[in-house]
């Protein structure tokens, strides 16, 4: 608090209680009026207590001196005094708080010196030198033994490579049936179904997929760099795995059954919870759901419930190769679709269903077959570029009706040859009465329809003489042999002489 200069009055004693009550602000209001009245006066021109306004100077100054020392002193520890001085300073700190507040200014320099000591007697003396001991031994966290978790595989990127009447079901399309585009990338975790008909085949890597065929499903449980597995829930599908690392593996469950691949060409069907098995090439082993190991190596058949079958696969037309398996050509996407046909072929595949098909071709041209009901082929030249493309459904020509030949053996030529011989001869006697020379050695060539009908008469080895093979020609039409059940042409040997 700063003191307003006064002119001195009459000296007397200081009030020390009531200037010690002013400075620990513990007078009350009225009193506090009436001290502040003796102190620095009533009002402007009338003088305060310059005895007391010096009293009330050196109890400020006290007070923050003490409270200065106080803050500043460490809490003294008398235990590692000696006897004798710590009962000094204790009697001191005693003496110095009793004195604070009855009357502490008369004490000041007494309790300024016992702050003093308590301050030196306080300050810690230099500790002994020990020799510290080493350390002991970190003790190893058995949790720094755990090897970390390995990182996880990169995934693979399935690719569809042939579309026919098949869906997906993934979590992309919340559980819904999508239809199948070829193209698009099926994640992992995806469900591929065909329809009866339907067909389609995923690329996993070069060299690598699979080809569900008709009425099938499986599910694509892993699609990673260092394996695959598919879970077969019914039908058949093909694989061929060619293009894995030798440490990848290639699983195949179904029904409780483990297929792994050993490099290799493959069908697995799973139909009415019977497996089966058709390699064509490499080996596989079978895991059984009791816990046996097959080793079947190619080529060969496997059951279950029973051993592997003797004898060869299945013939190579019923494998279903997986389509489109290199990924170094670009490949566009072509939609084959005719309302009569039900079988394709295309680039060395055939390919079954009614439905439209969709497939990733190499760019170029390609011939592509189809065949109806009635098993009609149709053909067609189709360039592929780099845009999509669909092929037109009348740029397939269908050629003309396979007609089965017929067949007539020499019995059934023979008669007819007979009752025909005589008109023959009769040719030849006209033409030697009209003078020249003919020839008596000739070939006669028939062609007969389905029903028995001469379609086309010939004569063979008869130059010059156009009027005798006309007239050879004219009779032969008019023959009728049995119906040979198809087209049927034969040549006969005629010698012809002179009547008598």
């Amino acid at each position: 608090m700063t003191l307003p200069s006064k002119t001195p009055a009459s000296p007397h004693r200081p009030k020390t209680a009531a200037l010690l009550a002013y400075a620990e602000d513990a007078l009350s209001p009225d009193g506090r009026r009436r001290l502040e009245r003796h102190l620095f006066g009533a009002a402007a021109d009338e003088p305060g207590c310059d005895v007391c306004q010096k009293e009330l100077a050196a109890i400020q100054l006290y007070d923050g001196l003490v409270d200065d020392v106080e803050a500043e002193a460490p809490e003294v520890d008398f235990s590692r005094m000696e006897l004798k001085l710590a009962r000094e300073a204790q009697r001191i700190s005693v003496e110095m708080e009793q004195v604070r507040r009855p009357s502490r200014w008369p004490l000041f320099a007494a309790a300024a010196a016992a702050a003093l000591l308590l301050a030196w007697l306080a300050w810690p003396a230099p500790a002994p030198q020990v020799a510290e001991r080493p350390p002991a031994p970190a003790i190893p966290d058995p949790a720094d033994d755990v090897a970390p978790a390995p990182a996880e595989s990169p995934a693979l990127m399935p690719v569809v490579t042939l579309a026919s009447a098949a869906y997906r079901v993934d979590g992309q399309v919340d559980g819904q049936r999508a239809p199948l585009v070829v193209g698009e990338t099926v994640p992992e975790g995806a469900r591929v179904a065909t329809e009866p008909g339907g067909a389609a085949h995923v690329r996993l890597l070069d060299g690598t997929g699979f080809a569900l065929h008709a009425d099938a499903a499986l599910s694509l449980t892993r699609a990673r760099e260092d394996g695959v597995e598919l879970t077969l829930e019914r039908g058949a599908v093909s694989h061929a795995v060619t293009g894995f690392a030798h440490e990848s593996r290639y699983v195949v469950l179904a029904g409780g059954y483990e297929v792994e691949v050993v490099g290799t060409r493959f069908v697995v069907a799973y139909v009415e919870t019977e497996l089966s098995i058709d390699l064509r090439e490499g080996a596989l082993e079978v895991r059984t759901p009791e816990g046996e190991t097959l080793r079947l190596e190619a080529p060969a058949r496997w059951r279950s419930g029973g051993a592997a079958e003797d004898g060869e696969p299945r013939d190579e037309d019923e494998v279903t190769a997986p389509w489109a398996l290199s990924a170094d050509e670009p490949r566009t996407r072509v939609s084959l679709s005719h309302p009569d046909l039900v079988r394709w072929a295309v680039d060395g595949a055939e390919l079954e269903g009614e439905a439209p098909i969709a497939l990733a071709m190499r760019r170029g041209e390609h011939e592509v077959r189809g065949w109806d009901a009635r098993g009609r082929l149709h053909t067609a030249l189709l360039r592929v570029g780099d845009v999509p493309v669909e092929i037109d459904p009348g740029a397939l020509v269908p050629e003309a009706p396979r007609v089965r030949p017929g067949n007539l053996t020499t019995e059934q030529i023979a008669p007819v040859l007979q009752r025909g011989r005589r008109l023959i001869q009769r040719c030849y006697e006209t033409a030697l009465r009209r003078g020249g020379t003919v020839q008596s050695h000739i070939r006669l060539r028939v062609s007969v329809g389905h029903l028995g009908e001469v379609t086309r008469a010939q004569v063979l080895g008869l130059e010059g003489n156009d009027e005798m093979t006309t007239c050879i020609g004219n009779y032969a039409s008019r023959w009728t042999f049995p119906p040979p059940g198809g087209p049927v042409t034969f040549e006969v040997p005629l010698t012809l002489s002179a009547t008598q």
